[in-house]
């Protein structure tokens, strides 16, 4: 973890104490989609020609804890088979 000069963090912390809850979840969950995007990129720069349904898979992967993805693969195959 980096260190941050004290009157620097002492300042951050003061702003988030002055937010609501529902703008620091703001804050929180765009960064949750800055990170969603930049994996996205990752996985198109490195396959461009990768299938949608795989890169959403992979994205899944990447993000949720390790196992989960693969929890989730017999039903993105059923809905797959089923046009829906």
């Amino acid at each position: 973890m980096a260190v941050r000069d004290p009157a620097t963090e002492w300042v951050r912390v003061q702003t988030y104490r002055r937010m609501t809850p529902a703008e620091r979840m703001e804050i929180a969950a765009q960064m949750y989609d800055d990170a969603i995007a930049l994996v996205r990129s990752s996985i198109l720069f490195r396959t461009p020609d990768i299938a949608p349904d795989d890169l959403e898979y992979e994205v899944r992967r990447r993000v949720l804890p390790r196992g989960l993805a693969e929890l989730t693969e017999p039903m993105r195959r059923a809905r797959g088979r089923d046009g829906a």
